[in-house]
């Protein structure tokens, strides 16, 4: 099942949806889509981060 997730970057709201898959977390979103290990973390605090990272990193275009 996907949850949403969405964050600030700047005065932009970035929007995405992640999943949990064992101790998998895949995260897709407008850029593209990302799988990473979650370990004893919450998962919608790692989606947040990646999604914020990768936000940053890769900026799309509105």
């Amino acid at each position: 099942m996907w949850t949403s997730v969405e964050v600030s970057v700047g005065p932009q709201i970035v929007r995405g949806r992640y999943r949990v898959d064992g101790d998998m977390l895949v995260l897709e979103w407008r850029g593209g889509r990302h799988v990473e290990r979650y370990g004893l973390v919450k998962p919608e605090l790692v989606a947040m981060q990646r999604l914020r990272r990768e936000a940053l990193d890769h900026p799309v275009a509105a």
